[in-house]
């Protein structure tokens, strides 16, 4: 399963809190950077969306789900998540994904949606 989003700076401006390098320009030019950066969790959404898509409240219940940020996505950028469920024919309990963004990796991870197996059919 594929999704995609468009950062844009505004999007990374809602989503923090006011006056750090993820939403103040100025704040990040102090520190080097010359565009806002999104926090890891935002990259990482459309991959989560996905499996909350998939799973639903089985997946809020008792799922768990591992992130690794690799590589930084700037406003104005687009990440794409590309998630695999496991046994697509059946019920699928585990998940890989990736997060990319144009030809970097951003964010990989794995998921469980949990739970005892008489609950995930």
């Amino acid at each position: 399963m594929k999704r995609s989003l468009h950062l844009t700076a505004e999007l990374l401006r809602l989503y923090s809190r006011r006056g750090n390098f993820h939403s103040d320009a100025d704040a990040a030019a102090d520190i080097g950077y010359q565009r806002l950066i999104a926090q890891g969790m935002q990259a990482a959404g459309p991959a989560y969306g996905l499996l909350l898509d998939e799973w639903g409240e089985s997946f809020l219940a008792s799922g768990t789900v591992e992130f690794t940020f690799v590589g930084m996505v700037v406003d104005d950028e687009t990440v794409d998540a590309d998630v695999t469920f496991d046994a697509p024919d059946d019920v699928h309990d585990q998940a890989t994904f990736t997060v990319t963004c144009g030809t970097r990796t951003a964010v990989v991870g794995t998921a469980t949606r949990g739970g005892p197996a008489s609950e995930l059919a």
